[in-house]
């Protein structure tokens, strides 16, 4: 592996690799703590061990799972083995991460798909909607721009996940109703209830999966 420069990098960790993947203190204190046990000295991946990071960084051991988790899921680190000693944790520099540091020749940013936050930013909310064709992911009701809300098809108490992968538009009688339930039970009881045919439910089904399977991107 080839030294790094290491402040044209710490510039680009600065200037594009937090506001990008919207780091907050913890996982901005902890990202550096990583970097400098790794990339800063020329290695790539470490053995991090848990407890380490109250001294280092002044985060608790919960804490510290929690946002290596959000991290590993944002993209800036991967958490490559689960080990008794510790984490095995693999760390990326912004230029390794996709749409990350801005392309001087044409000034542009290359957006990831995979890294946008689909519920909680704005921009890309109503990308959802059209690739829903506006029509509610559930029950296929007419929805537009001013009456659709957003729903996780998995939810959040089981998995955190604000991807497209995971996120569809549906109206605010089936986001209501389905609550904290996952959308396969919901789409069934969407059939008991006669809200949608036999057929529908199968298509709904399959839908499922596939948006699950990332084989439905919106248009960005």
């Amino acid at each position: 592996m080839e030294n790094i420069d290491s402040i044209k990098t710490i510039k680009e960790i600065e200037d594009y690799l937090i506001p990008f993947l919207k780091l907050n203190t913890y996982e901005r204190s902890l990202y550096y703590s990583l970097f400098r046990q790794t990339r800063l000295v020329n290695k790539e991946e470490i053995i991090f061990v848990i407890s380490s990071a109250l001294s280092s960084v002044g985060i608790t051991d919960f804490s510290t799972r929690k946002h290596l988790r959000i991290m590993d899921k944002k993209g800036c680190i991967k958490i490559v083995e689960v080990r008794r000693d510790g984490l095995k944790i693999k760390i990326f520099l912004p230029s390794e991460i996709s749409g990350c540091v801005v392309d001087k020749k044409e000034n542009l940013v290359v957006i990831n798909i995979e890294n946008i936050n689909f519920y909680n930013d704005s921009k890309y909310r109503k990308t959802i909607l059209q690739r829903e064709n506006e029509k509610c992911f559930y029950c296929l009701k007419k929805i537009t721009n001013e009456n659709y809300v957003l729903d996780h098809l998995v939810p959040q108490v089981e998995n955190v996940d604000n991807s497209y992968k995971n996120i569809v538009a549906v109206c605010h009688e089936c986001n209501s109703k389905k609550s904290g339930s996952n959308a396969n039970d919901f789409v069934r009881k969407l059939y008991r209830d006669s809200i949608l045919s036999l057929k529908e439910l199968e298509e709904r089904l399959v839908k499922i999966e596939i948006v699950k399977n990332g084989e439905l991107k919106p248009i960005i």
